[in-house]
């Protein structure tokens, strides 16, 4: 935990690799989908960041083949480093104070991070000037505000009482990509969204069982809640009459301009 103290879920817990292979089911086709459309072919210099259990790296992997290169960060190792690919770098690396060189990648992805440190646009266009002249830029985050609105006034407790043990968590980051992306010096800039709907029963419901579950304890602590009212959180999906809101996964994208400015760099370096 102490490697990423802003971050909920620490990679150690017990069902962690279980909650984030259901949310790779959940996200993957909808994060291959977004990245798919932009072009990304053999021999491109990927840049993953926060890769979690290393699926979207796999799969770049292979995307970009022998000649391309992935480089996958995280504040925790232990499931990037299980790769196995001449083509991928597992490397620990903070957005927040880490560089990279200027015109690195011809992609840059990131998938709910950012909602976990609530970014300034001045840290967005530091990572764009990553990006090579011509390169994407995809930031996937998921909002909150439906299930803040949700009819259900047990399952609509869990996002605030969240933020009150993690007061860094933005539940807006989603709507804030729509916004910040716009202030970035891109072109081509596009955004789409799916939002779940959870149904008691399903892979879908098990993953925000085994969320809440691990968020049950640090709320009670921070007094957010008492311990009755995280395991009725918890138990929520669980109920046969459960069908409720959960996240809006939003994504938006960009690319950099193939020629800017000397003056226009330099202003977000």
């Amino acid at each position: 935990m102490s490697e990423a103290p802003d971050y909920a879920f620490p990679h150690s817990a017990e069902n962690e690799a279980r909650r984030l292979e259901l949310l790779e089911q959940r996200l993957d086709p909808l994060t291959k989908r977004r990245i798919e459309r932009l072009g990304v072919s053999r021999g491109a210099r990927c840049l993953e960041i926060g890769g979690g259990r290393g699926s979207i790296t796999r799969w770049l992997s292979d995307v970009v083949g022998p000649s391309g290169r992935v480089i996958a960060t995280d504040l925790q190792l232990g499931f990037l480093s299980e790769i196995d690919a001449p083509n991928v770098e597992v490397r620990r690396h903070d957005i927040r104070a880490d560089p990279f060189p200027l015109s690195s990648f011809d992609l840059i992805h990131t998938r709910a991070v950012l909602m976990h440190i609530s970014p300034s646009v001045d840290l967005l266009r530091r990572i764009v000037t990553w990006l090579a002249p011509s390169g994407w830029l995809v930031l996937e985050e998921p909002d909150f505000g439906m299930w803040i609105g949700d009819a259900d006034p047990v399952w609509a407790a869990s996002p605030p009482t969240t933020q009150a043990a993690f007061p860094s968590l933005a539940l807006s980051q989603g709507r804030s990509l729509l916004r910040q992306v716009h202030e970035l010096g891109l072109t081509d800039v596009g955004a789409d969204a799916e939002i779940d709907i959870i149904q008691a029963g399903t892979d879908l419901a098990e993953f925000y069982r085994l969320s809440q579950a691990a968020l049950a304890l640090p709320k009670v602590q921070a007094g957010a809640l008492t311990l009755e009212q995280a395991t009725a959180i918890t138990d929520r999906p669980g109920d046969d009459d459960f069908l409720s809101c959960g996240f809006v996964h939003i994504g938006v994208w960009g690319q950099r301009p193939a020629t800017e400015s000397r003056e226009a760099a330099s202003d977000v370096r």
